[in-house]
């Protein structure tokens, strides 16, 4: 098994990459312009799809030939949506923090400061980490501890493996059990000046999530009594561990033990893109939106479909499972 390409070959993959498929430079022009054979550069640019630097999607595929991006994104009143094929074949979570890590990948210029929360998402695509160029990358929430497994942060190891890239980490759990641990810790400066560095940022993505069972990582982190208090208190969504309501506004039931960028900096963020993915989190998707802290949406087929058509949806979902119950023996 050969060894993952390290950073500095990454990013030679990478602007290689940007010189062939994005500005539309021949593979002997390629050659010529850096000392190599076109058979190498060939080699070269199949590597740099194999190891992940560059990723490609067959828009007519997915799903936008009917126009459901577009359709998406005018029902949010955002920028820009992007609807991920859904495919048995593929892990759901893997599939979509590619898709997120790709969108990063295509929007990064020098520079920039991108922020990203810690999420499963993300971290199951930790491997496909694009080949930035020069920029500072903020981690927005510490990782959580779910069951017996211990939380992994993957992708921030994985990015700060370039030289190219100014590491921020939040070297802090996401929710911790005592308001009073929670103050001391964001007391400390490589905390404080971590949460700090999500002020202005250029691009953020973080994850949304319903706040419901089974639907939110900080949810099962949280005891019974809290989780129904946040209901109590109209909380329908999250992100980041930040809760918000239908229409939008701010939830504080938790906020004094999350150690995580705030709902107002994802606001401030010149773009937010949010992930998220289930028929069942299109309340939390429809509340971000209302909450204003997206401007890009990244979803999989069946969120999309459920925002856009929830009867139809629904309808769908019956027949599915009249289907089943009537293949049953």
């Amino acid at each position: 098994m050969s060894a993952a390409p390290t950073a500095r070959h990454r990013r030679f993959l990478a602007q290689l990459a940007r010189e062939h498929y994005v500005q539309g430079s021949s593979k002997v022009e390629l050659g010529k312009a850096h000392g190599l054979s076109r058979f190498q550069i060939a080699r070269l640019l199949q590597e740099a799809v194999d190891s992940g630097v560059v990723t490609i999607s067959i828009e007519a595929d997915a799903t936008d030939e009917d126009g459901m991006a577009e359709q998406l994104a005018a029902a949010l009143g955002l920028s820009s949506a992007i609807v991920v094929e859904d495919d048995n074949e593929t892990d759901a979570a893997q599939r979509m923090g590619r898709a997120a890590l790709s969108y990063v990948d295509r929007r990064a210029r020098p520079g920039m400061r991108i922020g990203l929360a810690w999420s499963r998402t993300l971290d199951a695509a930790a491997e496909f980490a694009p080949a930035l160029p020069r920029c500072t990358v903020v981690q927005l929430a510490g990782a959580l501890q779910l069951g017996s497994h211990r939380p992994s942060s993957g992708i921030f190891a994985r990015l700060g493996q370039d030289a190219a890239v100014t590491m921020v980490r939040l070297p802090a759990p996401l929710l911790v059990t005592e308001a009073e641990t929670a103050a001391d810790l964001s007391a400390l400066p490589e905390i404080s000046g971590a949460l700090a560095a999500a002020d202005d940022l250029d691009l953020a993505v973080i994850s949304v999530a319903a706040w419901a069972e089974e639907q939110s990582s900080v949810w099962e982190k949280c005891s019974p009594e809290q989780r129904a208090a946040g209901v109590a208190d109209g909380a329908v969504a999250e992100a980041s561990g930040r809760l918000f309501n239908a229409a939008g506004a701010d939830v504080d039931t938790i906020d004094d033990r999350v150690i995580a960028v705030t709902l107002d900096q994802l606001r401030n963020a010149a773009t937010t893109v949010g992930v998220a993915r289930g028929a069942q989190r299109a309340e939390a998707v429809r509340a971000a939106c209302a909450a204003g802290i997206l401007d890009v949406a990244i979803v999989d087929e069946a969120l999309a479909r459920e925002i856009l058509d929830p009867a139809g949806s629904q309808s769908q979902t019956a027949v599915q499972i009249t289907a089943q119950t009537e293949e049953s023996p």
